[in-house]
C-alpha cells in the first residue's frame, strides 16, 4: 500500500501543472481502518450552556489533553459554530466612498503583521529590528484606516462595517438523546492498539471531568461510540469459550482415565503449552485480540492431543510390567514419529497462505500463527514434560487385577481370557455398577466385532462412503449459500436520512427530530446521537445489550422501517456496522454520460426493489444541485475595464467572504472573514444589485455585466478503474451474498444496455470470488504438502494416500454441520476446511502407525494388525477427538454479538472432525486392506487358510504353498 501511494503521488506530480489553477489542491491519501474514529464523545450542558460555550471548553482544555495521549492521531470537534472575527460590510457605505471590497480586505491583511526587518550590529552585541503591527483586540480592527476622504478625514473600518467576535452560520447540528451537544471524534494511529487507546481516553476523560468539575457545573461528557467496547466484549466471549473448552477437555480426560495422576499430567500440559505459546507470540509481537484468542480457543483441545497419545502408550508399557522410568522413555520414543507427523501435518496447512490476497492473510495471520505456536508447544510438552511427570506420578505396581477393576486393560491381555466376546459382554452388562471404564471396554468389544464385519465388506463400505462424499461435495458446492465473511451483530446501527440536494439545514433538522421522536418510544434503544447536515444526516443508535432485550437488531430495524414510511420527502435507510462483511449487495453501472447512467440506475433499482428479501434500495449518486448561473458579458465588462477574474473575485468576496487576516487571541488563531451583510445578499434581486468598482472608481451593477439563468451543477462524480460509475445497493435480509447475486442477475439480465454501458457486482462479491478461487487452490496445495510430508516420514507412496482418505470424509461432516447451523460458505469456512486437512489426518496417522507396528514387531498379518491397531488406538483417538470437539463446542454454540468472527470456523472444524473420526475408525482400515488386496493381485497366488478365533472375530493367515 505504501509503494502504491508513492507511485500515485509520483504520477500526479507529472501532470499537476496541467490542472486548472483555480482548483483546490488534490489530496492523495491511503485509506486505513484507523481513519474511522475509535471513539465519539458528546458534551452537553443543558440549557445553561450553548454548543459554542461547550465548544470553547473543548478547544481550550480537553482537545489538547486528548491529543497528548500516546496513540491518538487526531481529535476533531463538531456540532458547534466556528468562532470567527466577522467583518459585515454595508454595500451602501463602501459604494458611497467608491471603495472596492478587495481593497478593504487587502488593507486588513497588510496592517496585521509582526515582521523581522533586520539587525543592527554593534561592537559587542547585535540588536534585531522588528516591526510590530498585530491586532490586539477587536477595537484595533474596528479603528483601522481603510481610506481617506478628499478633505483628509480617515475612513475607518467601523464606518463601513460592523466588526464582531462571533460565529459563522451553523452548517451542522449535533444532538444526543434530544439534547444539543458538541461531538468529539478521536482517531488513532494506524499501528496503535485500539483497546489501549480507548482505555487511556476513558481515563483522561474521567480526570478531565474531575479537574474541571463538570458534574458540579451541570456538564456531561459521555462516550457515544467506543470501538473498544465491541472488541473487549468479543475478547471476553472468546476467553470464556477458551476456559470452558479447556475445562470440558480436562473433564473428558478424567472420564477416560479415571486416574488423578494421569489427569493431572495432561491437565498441567494445557497451561504449560499456553505459556510457551504466549512466549513465542511475544517475540513475534502478536497481541491478544479476537483472532489470536480464537486461535488459542481452537487449539485448546488440540493442545493435549500429543500428550494423550504419549501418555496412553506409556500406560500400556506400565501395564506390560515395565518400570516407570523405562515405560516413560520407551513409550514416548515409540510415539515420536506419529505425534511429530500429526503436528507437522497440522502446522503445514498454514504454509500455503502465502498464496492468498493480503487482506485475508492479514486477517487470519494472528489466528494461524497462534495455532502453529500452540501445536509446537504441545509437541514440546508431550515429549518432555509428560514423560517426566509420568515417571513421577505413575503407580509403582500395575497388576492385571488392578487393570481389570478399572476396565482400562490392554486389549492384548483381554485376548488371553478364555471366554467368548458375547459371554464377556453379558458379564459386563450384568455388573452391579456399569462405570464409564467398563462401558468403554464394552464399546471396545463392540467396535472389534463391527470392524471385523466392515473389513469383510470393505469394498461396499468404501463405495458407500465415497458416494456420501459425492453427495456432500454437491451440496457443499451447489446448494450451500456463500458470503465473503461471517456477519456480526453489534448493539448499534446507523440511520441515514437523505433529502433532496439543496435542502436547508432547518428542513433536515425537522426530519431528524421526527425520527428521534420515533426512536424515543423504542424500549431497546439506549442512546440516540444525531449529526444533522443540510442534505444528509445520520443518527447513531445504540441498543441495550443483546441479553437484555427480546428483539434482535434486525427486528428493531424492521420495526423502525415500517414507522418511517409516513415521513415525506426523505429517503431513510438503515445500516449495521460492517466489522467484517457488508450486509449490502452492490451493483456497479459503468458508462460515460451521467444522465444515461442515472436512467439505467433508476430502472435497476426498481427491479431490485420488487424482489422480496431486498430492502433499502438506493442509488449512490447525489442529484444535481440547483444553481444560479451568471454568464459574464465580456464585451460589456471590457468597456468598464473589467475582466471575468476581477468580477468573480469581487462577487465571491461579497457573497461568501474571504479570509482577510488572522487574529491572535489566547494563543489561538481566529480567521477574520470580510463579506457583505446578510441583508445585502439575501435575494435574487440583491445579487443583481451587487456592485463592482472599476479602476476609475466607477460603480457598476453586477446585473449590467452578466446574464442570469437557473441551472443545475454536479455535486460529485464517481470513477472506478478510470470509468464513470453509479452504484445501486440494497440491504440483504433473506439471502446470502452468492444467492442474492444469482437472484438479482436473473431479474436484470433481460435489460438492454446501450453500447459501452454495462454492469457488474462489486463490494464483497469481488473479494468473495477472488478469495474462493485462491482458497480452493490453497486446499490442493495443502493436500500436496501433507502428502509429501507423510511420504517422507512413512517412507511409502501408498500409506500417505490411505491417510489422506480421511480428508474427503471430513467434508461430509462439514456439509452436515453447516446445514444444521444454517451457515453459508465463507472465507472462515474455507479456512476451517484447510485446517481440517491437517487435523483429521492425525487419527489416521496414529492408526496406520500402529498397524505398521503390529506387522513389524508382532509379525501380525494385515487383517489382524488392522483390528488390533483399531482396538489399541481406539481410546487415544476417542480422547484426542473428544477433547478437540469439546474445546470447540463453546465457540460453535456461541450466539453473542461477535460470534460471527469465530463461530463459522469452529462449526466447520467441529462437524468435519466428528464425522471423520467416526468414519476413520472403519474406513481407513478398510482402505488399508483394500490396497493390500490390490497389491496381492499382482503377486503369485497363495493358498489361503482361514482360522476362526474363539473370541468372535475372523483371523486370516497367509500361508505359502507347499
Amino acid at each position: 500500500m505504501d509503494f502504491a501511494a508513492l507511485e500515485v503521488r509520483e504520477k500526479f506530480a507529472r501532470i499537476k501543472n496541467d490542472l486548472p489553477e483555480e482548483i483546490e489542491k488534490p489530496v492523495i491519501a491511503k485509506y486505513e481502518y484507523s481513519d474511522v474514529p475509535v471513539m465519539i464523545l458528546a458534551m452537553t450542558g443543558g440549557k445553561r450552556y450553548t454548543p459554542e460555550i461547550l465548544g470553547k471548553i473543548v478547544d481550550e482544555n480537553l482537545k489538547s489533553r486528548l491529543e497528548r495521549i500516546n496513540g491518538v492521531a487526531d481529535v476533531e470537534v463538531g456540532g458547534r459554530r466556528e468562532r470567527k472575527i466577522l467583518v459585515e460590510i454595508s454595500q451602501d457605505k463602501i459604494d458611497a466612498y467608491h471603495i472596492p471590497i478587495t481593497r478593504l480586505i487587502n488593507v486588513l491583511g497588510a496592517n496585521n503583521l509582526n515582521l523581522l526587518a533586520g539587525d543592527i550590529i554593534r561592537t559587542t552585541d547585535k540588536f534585531l529590528t522588528r516591526i510590530i503591527g498585530e491586532f490586539h483586540s477587536v477595537e484595533d480592527i474596528k479603528n483601522i484606516g481603510i481610506a481617506t476622504t478628499q478633505g483628509g478625514t480617515i475612513i475607518r473600518l467601523k464606518d463601513l462595517a460592523e466588526v464582531k467576535d462571533s460565529y459563522l452560520e451553523a452548517t451542522s447540528f449535533s444532538r444526543t438523546n434530544l439534547a444539543p451537544t458538541v461531538s468529539i471524534y478521536v482517531q488513532k494511529e494506524s499501528m496503535s492498539n485500539t483497546l489501549k487507546v480507548t482505555n487511556a481516553l476513558l481515563q483522561e476523560i474521567e480526570a478531565f471531568a474531575d479537574d474541571e468539575q463538570l458534574p458540579q457545573r451541570g456538564i456531561r461528557l459521555v462516550p457515544v461510540y467506543n470501538q473498544g467496547d465491541f472488541i473487549l466484549k468479543a475478547i471476553k466471549d472468546v476467553q470464556s469459550s477458551l476456559l470452558f473448552g479447556a475445562f470440558l477437555a480436562v473433564f473428558v480426560l478424567w472420564l477416560f482415565l479415571k486416574d488423578a495422576g494421569a489427569t493431572f499430567t495432561i491437565g498441567i500440559s494445557i497451561p504449560t503449552a499456553i505459556i510457551c505459546t504466549f512466549i513465542m507470540m511475544f517475540f513475534q509481537k502478536l497481541t491478544l485480540n479476537v483472532m489470536t484468542l480464537s486461535g488459542l480457543a481452537l487449539g485448546s483441545g488440540m493442545l493435549v492431543d500429543n500428550s494423550i497419545v504419549v501418555l496412553d502408550n506409556i500406560a500400556k508399557k506400565r501395564q506390560a510390567g515395565i518400570d516407570r522410568k523405562t515405560a516413560s522413555v520407551t513409550g514416548a520414543e515409540e510415539m515420536w514419529l506419529a505425534i511429530f507427523a500429526s503436528t507437522i501435518t497440522t502446522i503445514i496447512v498454514f504454509l500455503p497462505f502465502i498464496f492468498v490476497n493480503k487482506e485475508i492473510r492479514i486477517m487470519y495471520q494472528g489466528l494461524a500463527m497462534t495455532i502453529v505456536y500452540a501445536l509446537f508447544a504441545s509437541l514440546l510438552v508431550a515429549v518432555t514434560l509428560v514423560p517426566l511427570l509420568s515417571s513421577w506420578f505413575a503407580p509403582q505396581k500395575n497388576t492385571t487385577e488392578t487393570a481389570n477393576k478399572t476396565g482400562q486393560k490392554n486389549i492384548l491381555a483381554y485376548l488371553k481370557k478364555e471366554i467368548s466376546a458375547r459371554e464377556f459382554d453379558k458379564k459386563m452388562i450384568k455388573a452391579k455398577r456399569l462405570t464409564f471404564g467398563k462401558f468403554f471396554v464394552l464399546f471396545q468389544h463392540f467396535y472389534r466385532r463391527v470392524l471385523g464385519r466392515v473389513l469383510k465388506m470393505r469394498i461396499f463400505v468404501i463405495l458407500a462412503v465415497f458416494c456420501m462424499f459425492g453427495i456432500a461435495l454437491y451440496v457443499f458446492t451447489q446448494r450451500l449459500g456463500m458470503e465473503f465473511l461471517g456477519t456480526t451483530q453489534e448493539n448499534e446501527f446507523t440511520i441515514f436520512i437523505e433529502l433532496p440536494t439543496g435542502a436547508k439545514l432547518d428542513i433536515s433538522d425537522q426530519v431528524v427530530k421526527q425520527m428521534e421522536e420515533i426512536l424515543a418510544d423504542v424500549p431497546e434503544v439506549k442512546t440516540v446521537s444525531s449529526r444533522i447536515k443540510p442534505w444528509s444526516s445520520r443518527i447513531y443508535v445504540k441498543l441495550v445489550p443483546l441479553s437484555q432485550r427480546e428483539r434482535s437488531n434486525r427486528e428493531v430495524i424492521d420495526y423502525l422501517r415500517n414507522q418511517v414510511k409516513d415521513i415525506a420527502n426523505a429517503f431513510i435507510y438503515f445500516e449495521e456496522p460492517q466489522s467484517m462483511a457488508a450486509k449490502e449487495l452492490h451493483i456497479e453501472l459503468y458508462g460515460y454520460d451521467y444522465a444515461t447512467l442515472r436512467e439505467i440506475a433508476v430502472n435497476v433499482s426498481k427491479r431490485v426493489g420488487e424482489i422480496p428479501g431486498f430492502v433499502d434500495v438506493k442509488i449512490r449518486m447525489r442529484e444535481k444541485r440547483p444553481e444560479l448561473l451568471a454568464q459574464i458579458d465580456k464585451a460589456k465588462a471590457a468597456k468598464w475595464g473589467l475582466s471575468v477574474s476581477s468580477i468573480a473575485e469581487t462577487i465571491h468576496a461579497k457573497m461568501r467572504g474571504l479570509v482577510a487576516t488572522r487574529y491572535h487571541s489566547e494563543a489561538k488563531e481566529v480567521e477574520t472573514i470580510a463579506r457583505l451583510r446578510r441583508e445585502d445578499r439575501k435575494t435574487f434581486d440583491d445579487i443583481h444589485k451587487l456592485t463592482v468598482v472599476t479602476e476609475d472608481e466607477d460603480i457598476v451593477y453586477f446585473g449590467q455585466l452578466a446574464n442570469f439563468k437557473p441551472g443545475e451543477g454536479p455535486t460529485e462524480i464517481w470513477r472506478k478503474n478510470k470509468q464513470r460509475m453509479i452504484e445501486v445497493s440494497a440491504t440483504m435480509t433473506k439471502y446470502d451474498l452468492a444467492r442474492s447475486v444469482e437472484i438479482v442477475r436473473g431479474h436484470i439480465q433481460d435489460m438492454k444496455f446501450p453500447k459501452n454501458y454495462y454492469y457488474r457486482f462489486g463490494g464483497d462479491y469481488e473479494k468473495m470470488m477472488r478469495g474462493r478461487k485462491e482458497l480452493i487452490f490453497v486446499i490442493w496445495v495443502t493436500i500436496a504438502l501433507i502428502y509429501m510430508v507423510l511420504a517422507s516420514l512413512f517412507s511409502s507412496y501408498v500409506q500417505p494416500i490411505i491417510i489422506l482418505s480421511s480428508v474427503p470424509l471430513s467434508l461430509i461432516g462439514v456439509t452436515i454441520a453447516l446445514s444444521v447451523f444454517r451457515k453459508p460458505k465463507s472465507v472462515s469456512v474455507f479456512i476451517g476446511v484447510i485446517m481440517l486437512a491437517g487435523i483429521v489426518v492425525n487419527n489416521a496417522i496414529i492408526l496406520i502407525d500402529r498397524i505398521n507396528f503390529f506387522q513389524r514387531e508382532k509379525k501380525a498379518n494385515r487383517y489382524r494388525a488392522a483390528i488390533l491397531a483399531g482396538m489399541d488406538r481406539l481410546r487415544p483417538i476417542m480422547m484426542t477427538s473428544f477433547t478437540t470437539v469439546f474445546g470447540l463446542l463453546p465457540m460453535a454454540l456461541d450466539r453473542t454479538e461477535g460470534s460471527g468472527l469465530w463461530a463459522p470456523l469452529a462449526i466447520t472444524v467441529l462437524g468435519g472432525l466428528v464425522v471423520s473420526t467416526f468414519l476413520t475408525l472403519f474406513v481407513v482400515p478398510s482402505i488399508f486392506i483394500f490396497f493390500g488386496d490390490f497389491r496381492y493381485m499382482f503377486k503369485r497366488r497363495r493358498k489361503k487358510a482361514y482360522e476362526y478365533d474363539w473370541k468372535g472375530f475372523e483371523r486370516i493367515s497367509d500361508l505359502p504353498k507347499k
